[in-house]
């Protein structure tokens, strides 16, 4: 099984030192690489940078930031770019994002993920990740013209494809065949949440289009005012899928962590040999 992990970077310094403790912890399982999400704020006060720039310090894992274009203007987007290549990052995940601007009177931005691709890769040596959404996107043209701009994303130089989570085994699996139907060959990581807060996973859920089962939600309301059962019950779920996927073929992973390393990690060790185990649990005392 190979897995990335996500993390977003905290607003206060508080959160911040347990943001990169739960980080170095998560560290020693060897992920592929660890991403931080992207909030668009001024590009002087860019929070996702300044978490990479102590990550880089402090770890040996490839970290992974993510950068949204369209509130940046393109001058200001290859001077990000520029700058995460200086910290030594070579891959990025790039989106779109959620504009918090009015078009009019704006410098030149990129106002899709497509053109943003083709800049980086027109620009810089960097390798892209992409978004992928097997419950079809929010703003969704249709099934046939999705997978077009999907396949015209591979075609301009992503090399792998991050989904959104998703509860559903079988939208998974039938993302993938549509991927492979259209000649979309590059690697698919499934997102896999583990759920701890029902409330906020329908809250956002509804935000982006996806579906919780029926059979989950009403596991979790079973068990709704005790924590420690519900942290149990997400991990159980989230082994469970990916059990599942394993047996499907699929070995790529990529787990939104929260900022919750102890679910996270529960998950990874279920998956770990024995004899890994100890080692990963020695150096994490040594820590």
């Amino acid at each position: 099984m190979n897995y990335s992990l996500e993390f977003f970077p905290p607003k206060d310094q508080e959160s911040f030192k347990d943001f990169i403790d739960q980080a170095r912890l998560l560290s020693i399982f060897s992920p592929q690489y660890m991403s931080i999400t992207h909030t668009a704020n001024t590009i002087d006060n860019n929070l996702t940078m300044e978490a990479v720039k102590i990550l880089k310090k402090n770890l040996s894992v490839e970290i992974k930031p993510h950068m949204t274009c369209i509130n940046y203007s393109k001058s200001e987007i290859m001077e990000m770019t520029q700058d995460y290549l200086s910290l030594g990052v070579d891959s990025i995940v790039a989106l779109r994002g959620n504009t918090k601007q009015s078009a009019s009177n704006r410098e030149p931005y990129y106002d899709n993920s497509l053109d943003f691709i083709k800049a980086l890769h027109a620009g810089f040596d960097i390798r892209v990740s992409i978004s992928g959404y097997p419950e079809a996107h929010p703003e969704s043209r249709g099934v046939i013209a999705d997978f077009i701009y999907l396949k015209e994303k591979s075609d301009a130089g992503a090399d792998e494809i991050i989904t959104q989570w998703c509860f559903s085994n079988d939208l998974i699996l039938r993302y993938r065949d549509l991927c492979y139907a259209r000649d979309i060959k590059i690697p698919i990581s499934p997102g896999i949440l583990p759920i701890s807060d029902i409330k906020k996973v329908k809250y956002f859920a509804k935000l982006c289009g996806s579906t919780i089962p029926l059979e989950i939600e009403k596991a979790f309301l079973n068990i709704e005012g005790n924590d420690d059962a519900a942290e149990d019950l997400g991990v159980q779920f989230a082994i469970q899928q990916i059990d599942d996927l394993l047996n499907e073929g699929i070995d790529n992973f990529h787990l939104y962590t929260l900022n919750r390393g102890d679910m996270t990690r529960k998950i990874i060790e279920h998956f770990e040999a024995p004899s890994r185990i100890k080692t990963v649990s020695s150096e994490m005392k040594a820590s």
